[in-house]
């Protein structure tokens, strides 16, 4: 697979200045910092919640602990192997059957079936890394609430 790169504006200082902290200074902000990209990510992804869909997207995301202190938020590719193409987008492409011999869908109350589909491509919703910039983008904030929690 292809790796993807991300740079996020003020990441990189505010890695320093986090790794300065007291330890449990430094666990209390990443934890709220987590939490701040969770709930964004919660917003982003109940954007592409239908009814009647199976809700898979937003079930998937996950905020979780990670060694040496650190907190993870992201989605499970097992429960949602889409995510990535809803955040990041498609190029156009042709849809095959794989087990088949259509494809089959339901719509307007009937079943539609196709050899082969093209999709127009999705621009992607880019929600996972708005996410984290409004975390690193608040910041100063957390650390300054953390600290009084603290004293």
């Amino acid at each position: 697979t292809r790796m993807q790169q991300l740079r996020i504006a003020g990441l990189t200082d505010a890695i320093g200045t986090l790794r300065g902290l007291p330890p449990a200074l430094e666990r209390s902000t990443l934890l709220r910092m987590s939490q701040i990209a969770y709930d964004a990510a919660q917003r982003g992804a109940g954007r592409h919640s239908k009814p009647g869909g199976t809700g898979a997207l937003f079930q998937s995301l996950y905020n979780r602990s990670r060694p040496n202190n650190g907190r993870e938020v992201g989605h499970d590719p097992q429960r949602a192997p889409h995510a990535v193409f809803v955040n990041l987008g498609t190029r156009p492409h042709e849809i095959r059957p794989r087990n088949k011999k259509a494809l089959r869908w339901a719509g307007s109350g009937v079943f539609h079936f196709a050899k082969v589909v093209k999709h127009p491509g999705y621009r992607g919703d880019a929600y996972m890394i708005e996410a984290a910039t409004l975390a690193v983008r608040e910041f100063r904030a957390i650390v300054d609430a953390a600290m009084k929690d603290t004293t």
